[in-house]
């Protein structure tokens, strides 16, 4: 089992994977201080992998015309037939 970390910053990311816990762009770990939001990962780091850095998932997809929820997660989207 994962231990659960504050993700109070990372869990609102488009690239955050709040199931594994994980970034693409930090396949070891993300470190305490992002994921604490104490460090905006606005920027890219030189110790990451590829060029992510945080996207707001909220303003992503409202940007792309998807209504967005705000008390579900960007894998719970409502999808109708």
């Amino acid at each position: 089992m994962i231990e659960s970390k504050n993700t109070r910053y990372c869990d609102k990311c488009l690239h955050y994977d709040a199931n594994a816990q994980s970034c693409p762009a930090f396949p070891n770990g993300i470190p305490d201080q992002l994921l604490a939001g104490k460090i905006k990962h606005i920027l890219r780091f030189p110790e990451q992998v590829g060029k992510d850095v945080y996207v707001n998932s909220r303003e992503y997809w409202e940007g792309m015309g998807l209504e967005f929820h705000p008390m579900e997660g960007i894998d719970d989207f409502i999808v109708e037939d």
